[in-house]
Parts: C-alpha cells; sequence; structure tokens
C-alpha cells in the first residue's frame, strides 16, 4: 500500500497546514515472508531428502531476516513524516536497529526531530547534492522496482551530533511524476522551519 500522502490537518495560522509522508510503515511483512519463501523452498527440498529440506528451510530464513531485510529495509520500509513541529522517522541507524523492526514491527517506536534540532539539510542522489537553492535542478530519474538496483534519493537531515538519511526512493518508484514537486516542497518548508 503506497503513503505517499499528504493529509490535511487543522490550520492553525501557521504557513504549514499539512504533514508530508513518505516511504510505507514497516509491518510484520518481512518477517512473514521471510518465513513463507523458506517453507516453500525447504518443504519443495524436503522431496528429495527431509534433512536437506530443513537445512534449506534454515538458510534461505537466516539469509532473509539477518541479511536481505536488514540491508534493504530503509529502502522497502523507510516512512517518514514531515510535520508541523518537526520530523518523525524510523530509527533505522544500526544493525540492532533494524532486526528491532522486522521482529516488533508494530511495536517500535518512531523517533522525532524538532526543526530547532536540525542545523542544516541536503538531498542527495547517486551522484549530487542539492541544497535549497538548487533542488529545482534535481533529474527525476526511474526507479527499479528490484530494490538493490534502486538509485538513492534522500533527504539528508544533519544534526549537532550526527546526520540522518531519509529515504525518498520508494516515492520516486510509486509517485514518479509528483516526487520533484514533493522534494521541492520539502525542501521549501524546511528552509522555512530551520
Amino acid at each position: 500500500m503506497l503513503t505517499a500522502t499528504i493529509k490535511i490537518i487543522e490550520n492553525t495560522g501557521d504557513k504549514m497546514n499539512s504533514t508530508i509522508t513518505f516511504g510505507r510503515e514497516i509491518n510484520h511483512g518481512p518477517l512473514f515472508r521471510s518465513i513463507l519463501i523458506s517453507a516453500i523452498l525447504g518443504i519443495a527440498s524436503s522431496f528429495a531428502n527431509n534433512k536437506i529440506g530443513i537445512t534449506i528451510f534454515l538458510i534461505i530464513l537466516f539469509v532473509m531476516l539477518f541479511i536481505y531485510y536488514p540491508s534493504y529495509l530503509p529502502l522497502l520500509y523507510g516512512y517518514w513524516i514531515l510535520e508541523k513541529h518537526g520530523i518523525t522517522y524510523y530509527d533505522m541507524s544500526s544493525y540492532r536497529a533494524k532486526l528491532k523492526l522486522i521482529f516488533l514491527a508494530k511495536q517500535s517506536k518512531l523517533q522525532f526531530i524538532s526543526y530547532s534540532q536540525i542545523h542544516n539539510f541536503t538531498v542527495k542522489t547517486e551522484n549530487k547534492t542539492y541544497s535549497v537553492e538548487d533542488i529545482t535542478t534535481l533529474n527525476n530519474t526511474k526507479q527499479s522496482h528490484f530494490v538493490w538496483l534502486r538509485k538513492p534519493l534522500n533527504l539528508e537531515i544533519q544534526l549537532k551530533s550526527h546526520n540522518i538519511n531519509l529515504d525518498m526512493s520508494f516515492d520516486q518508484l510509486h509517485d514518479n511524476k509528483n516526487i520533484q514537486a514533493r522534494v521541492m516542497n520539502v525542501s521549501n518548508i524546511l528552509e522555512e522551519k530551520i
């Protein structure tokens, strides 16, 4: 389900009267798909030999849960929201944080950054970094459906102690016609707020 929407909230006199959402929320999909694919391949292999079937099941399950999904989780579930007072996002900065999201998807809490914590921001693609002044020159490219072939499109938030990369490539794939306008809108809002 595509969650790249703009939700209107009450207008309280501030110029920003909506939230802008990117990516899709984490769910139990990675866990269920890992088990399902492992079981199918394990059962198919068990027709030859039961031990081989169990071994294949465990190897595929391990690879999907501990290698594939942690590597590509930010591109598959890089959900974040630009709100009136800051940015809400899933912390995927460490391997442990990614595993927590995979195994405890709906119990995972979103992190919040207020605009006052943000020192600067840039939009990064594979070969170029854009500031608010040159964001209009962003070249919109077509994204691959294969996650390992996706080209980066990130909003890099620079805080005092570290940087946070928020993925926009999911939306570039699923909402290609509007992504450039949405990125410019985010840049304008951030420029105004920080």
